[in-house]
């Protein structure tokens, strides 16, 4: 090793008239451990409360929807095969066409900023479409009414897109098909899934019946008559989102078709892709291969402002945080100007023997960078280990009545670490700056005349 870093690690090393200088290098290790610790823990939980969220509602929604401007669509089995199996040859095609002809059309402008290899591979990602019915309505019961969202599914392919099947508490999303007889009037009646806090809410269970009034009714001479439909419970789902149990109905295609007088039409299809986080470029894909009067929005899209809210939340608890590593920087200023002082004879006579200024910031800064380097490697064992333990054991508990979750979500991801480990050795590093600077331009003539 070179001699700087010799020097350093010798003045690290405690003698006994130096033993309060230590008790300051240490104070500055345990100051940088905890403050990288606690980086580690609180990054790892907001990102595993962000995952959780992102989990939450993408298992209710897909990740991309495709609508149309004005009323519903009604080719919609036309557009399902195209984004299955024809999108490629489509873009394929267009390639060709605009190869040949030289010009680019206009509604194909998005062609243009990506290569056809990589419009290829967008279309590639594609694994499901399904079409949906969007519509509000009341909910009615023996004991209670409340507005719902209805949303009408195909429950031969709402699998493929969304994770209905797995939040479902009772029942199976294959009875939507079904049709049931009332046992009051004996008229076939369709089934419904609703949520748990809905269900709760209504005072109903797996299979009683609910009234569905719409708020587009008939028409009579005497004004507008709201339209009413009783369906059979079918199914009780939890999302673990309040807002979705609390609100949410299901029914099946047909159903919500008869009920609500569409006739073949849906409101829209649902896509779902492998990489969510490349929703936006398939969604804009998708929009320019339909063109116009279809639009697709993403899950990024419709969710901006939440997930842009906790990004912000994620970057301020960061900046609050890493103020703990600089309180523990600001050890090693005070334990470096305290070896300087010690070391003033030292430096002296290094500079005699030819040492440049350069190497006597060396040996400083090697000494400062060893402190917080230490401090930041006791701080990730630690948060690791306490990350861990909250993984598995979840000894802190949250109310579920206002988080909606037992306990606190932990997502262990490599780059937090990176990022908390970089940040913490370059602040111990500009702690060093001062000190060492100081070191380097003592005169070793002046200091070694009066020893």
């Amino acid at each position: 090793m070179g001699y700087e870093l010799g020097v350093s690690l010798r003045y690290i090393r405690s003698k006994k008239r130096q033993k309060f200088i230590s008790i300051i290098t240490l104070l500055s290790i345990i100051g940088i451990m905890v403050g990288v610790m606690a980086l580690i823990i609180v990054l790892s939980v907001m990102t595993g409360f962000e995952d959780d969220l992102r989990g939450k509602i993408l298992g209710t929604n897909a990740h991309i929807v495709i609508l149309k401007f004005s009323g519903g669509i009604d080719n919609y089995n036309s557009i399902v095969g195209f984004l299955k199996n024809t999108i490629k040859s489509d873009i394929n095609k267009q390639y060709t066409d605009q190869k040949n002809k030289k010009s680019s059309n206009i509604l194909h402008a998005f062609t243009e900023e990506i290569s056809h290899d990589e419009k290829i591979s967008l279309a590639g990602q594609i694994q499901g479409v399904t079409p949906f019915i969007y519509s509000q309505a009341m909910l009615s019961s023996h004991d209670n009414v409340t507005g719902v969202v209805l949303r009408g599914v195909d429950p031969t392919t709402v699998t493929q897109v969304t994770d209905l099947s797995k939040t479902l508490i009772n029942g199976s999303i294959a009875q939507l098909a079904e049709t049931y007889k009332d046992p009051e009037s004996n008229a076939k009646i369709g089934g419904i899934i609703i949520g748990k806090e809905l269900a709760r809410s209504l005072g109903v269970v797996y299979g009683d019946t609910v009234n569905i009034i719409s708020p587009l009714g008939v028409m009579t001479p005497i004004g507008m008559i709201p339209r009413m439909k009783k369906f059979k419970v079918v199914g009780i789902f939890s999302t673990g989102m309040y807002e979705y149990d609390s609100g949410l109905a299901y029914l099946s295609l047909a159903h919500a078709q008869s009920f609500l007088n569409m006739g073949n039409r849906v409101t829209g299809l649902e896509v779902k892709i492998k990489d969510i986080f490349k929703a936006n470029q398939v969604a804009r894909l998708i929009q320019n291969q339909l063109g116009f009067p279809y639009y697709a929005r993403s899950w990024e899209e419709t969710n901006r402002n939440l997930f842009t809210a906790l990004k912000l939340e994620k970057t301020v608890m960061f900046i609050i945080l890493i103020l703990i590593i600089m309180v523990g920087a600001l050890g090693i200023v005070s334990s470096l100007i305290m070896v300087v002082v010690e070391k003033t004879k030292d430096i002296a006579i290094l500079k005699a023997l030819g040492a440049t200024s350069r190497s006597i910031m060396k040996i400083f800064v090697y000494q400062g960078l060893f402190i917080g380097f230490i401090g930041t490697l006791l701080g990730m064992l630690f948060g690791y280990a306490l990350c861990v333990l909250l993984k598995q054991y979840h000894f802190i508990s949250l109310p579920k009545d206002v988080y909606y979750i037992d306990t606190l979500p932990v997502t262990m991801r490599p780059g937090i670490f990176v990022i908390v480990a970089v940040s913490a050795i370059i602040v111990s590093f500009l702690a060093t700056i001062y000190p060492s600077y100081k070191a380097s331009k003592l005169p070793p003539a002046e200091t070694l005349r009066y020893e």
